[in-house]
């Protein structure tokens, strides 16, 4: 596999990034100035209030939202008190971010815990050995004064770079530790690196080829950073200097342009449409117009087999997040529905949000959960519709039509009421109206009708006016 990571800087508002991996986009994150990612920031609150009822406390943070703190069975908080959070969410809609008490800072092979005394490897490192030798080291550095995990990319590192970016890591715990004991609350104390430091952080590993971006400011700062990473030396930094987007030269614009589209084409004919509600994505796979050359149970298997690819990138390139629910074409055999269960959990390893797969139903549905860590993207790429305000749905040409209708039976039952009205619509409303009723209208009610076109009214937005331009 190719993969490369592209970086597009070059504009002040904001910061794109893309995993391309074989020519194709899988990932892709939008970080705004007006709504940076909080998460991994770590502030000095004050808590403003203690709801027992939900085992909950909000804590002013010095953001518009106060931020949401879990405290399980967590006794002693008070409301005045000051507290050290971590933010593990953004905000989201109504909601304020999601807080921790438990603080965790991030390096690139290891995770520093303040306030824990123990030392985890990830499982993904299963050599008995090398995780004897990871807990060793780590060990050595907290000497019980923290706890650490170190993360899956320690494997195989060398001592001292390991020690090093523990080292670090205690030496920043200091630091925050110190700003905590002279500041007031609420207050900042330490802020996630920026995007374009933290995606190579999180994503460089031995697939990457190459890490492309389009700011010589960025570029600079980069080419620090990978000097410290031991996994770059196969990886070339590139300078994007072109006058064309960087996305467009390397041919994304269309995968950026999908991320909104409803339904998702399949190669064989199939398709997946992605349907987003309040409490869950659900995602329905339909064969289309693939009939397949063999049996039935041949054509539901290859149609289900690319849903199961398809919608790992999805998951991914759209970073959905929450309950996911999908809706597999049916398969009466029982290996058939484990083939694409063993499918599904596999393409899903890469995903570095980890989902958690549930066993498929007996009416072919999977649930999966995923981790929903920042701001989802669809909120950060688009606002609610101003005409259906989010539905996705307007009423139809007959139903404003009647409500029409209505507004002048209830006019021409006045006294002295005109008898000539000019209907103002939008041209959707007005090739309606004037192919369909108001010749019928203009018999039922006694009276003139005439329909103009207004490009700049809504939809569902109409008036009736005199024939001296009163609005009735």
């Amino acid at each position: 596999m190719t993969a490369k990571i592209i970086i597009s800087a070059v504009n002040p508002e904001e910061t794109r990034m893309g995993i391309v991996e074989n020519g194709r986009l899988m990932e892709y994150v939008v970080e705004r100035n007006n709504s940076a990612q909080l998460v991994g920031s770590i502030f000095l609150g004050r808590v403003c209030n203690v709801v027992r009822g939900i085992q909950a406390a909000f804590i002013d943070i010095g953001l518009d939202k106060n931020a949401f703190l879990y405290l399980g069975d967590k006794t002693g908080i008070t409301e005045g008190q000051r507290v050290l959070v971590e933010i593990t969410k953004d905000a989201r809609g109504s909601k304020g971010p999601t807080a921790t008490l438990d603080i965790s800072l991030a390096g690139r092979y290891a995770a520093l815990l303040p306030e824990a005394n123990y030392t985890g490897i990830s499982r993904k490192i299963t050599d008995s050995a090398e995780r004897s030798r990871l807990k060793k080291i780590a060990d050595e550095v907290t000497n019980g004064a923290a706890g650490a995990v170190m993360r899956t990319n320690a494997a195989g590192m060398p001592e001292e770079v390991l020690r090093a970016d523990l080292q670090q890591l205690m030496a920043d715990w200091q630091i925050i530790q110190a700003r905590a004991k002279l500041a007031r609350s609420p207050q900042v104390l330490h802020r996630e690196l920026d995007i374009s430091v933290r995606i190579v952080r999180d994503y460089l590993n031995a697939c990457i080829d190459e890490v492309v971006v389009d700011s010589p400011a960025v570029y600079r700062r980069l080419q620090e950073l990978l000097q410290n990473i031991a996994e770059s030396r196969s990886c070339k930094l590139l300078l994007h200097d072109k006058q064309t987007d960087i996305f467009s030269y390397y041919r994304l614009s269309d995968d950026i342009a999908s991320i909104s589209d409803r339904r998702i084409d399949l190669p064989s004919g199939g398709y997946l449409v992605i349907d987003y509600t309040e409490a869950m994505t659900v995602i329905d796979v339909n064969s289309g117009h693939f009939s397949g050359r063999e049996n039935l149970a041949e054509t539901v298997m290859q149609i289900n087999r690319e849903a199961a690819d398809e919608i790992a990138r999805q998951l991914r390139l759209r970073d959905i997040g929450g309950i996911i629910v999908v809706d597999f074409i049916d398969m009466d055999k029982k290996e058939y529905r484990e083939e694409i269960m063993e499918r599904l959990q596999q393409v899903l390893r890469a995903d570095k949000m980890k989902p958690c797969v549930q066993d498929m139903t007996v009416l072919n549905l999977v649930e999966i959960t995923r981790k929903k860590a920042r701001q989802n993207l669809s909120a950060v790429l688009y606002a609610p519709c101003p005409v259906c305000q989010g539905s996705g749905r307007v009423q139809s040409q007959e139903t404003v039509g009647l409500e029409i209708k209505r507004r002048l039976r209830t006019l021409m039952a006045k006294p002295c009421a005109p008898r000539s009205i000019l209907i103002m619509v939008s041209p959707w409303l007005a090739e309606w109206l004037n192919h369909k009723v108001i010749r019928q209208w203009e018999k039922e009610l006694n009276c003139t009708l005439a329909v103009t076109a207004e490009p700049r009214l809504q939809l569902e937005t109409f008036s009736l006016l005199d024939n001296t331009g009163v609005d009735k």
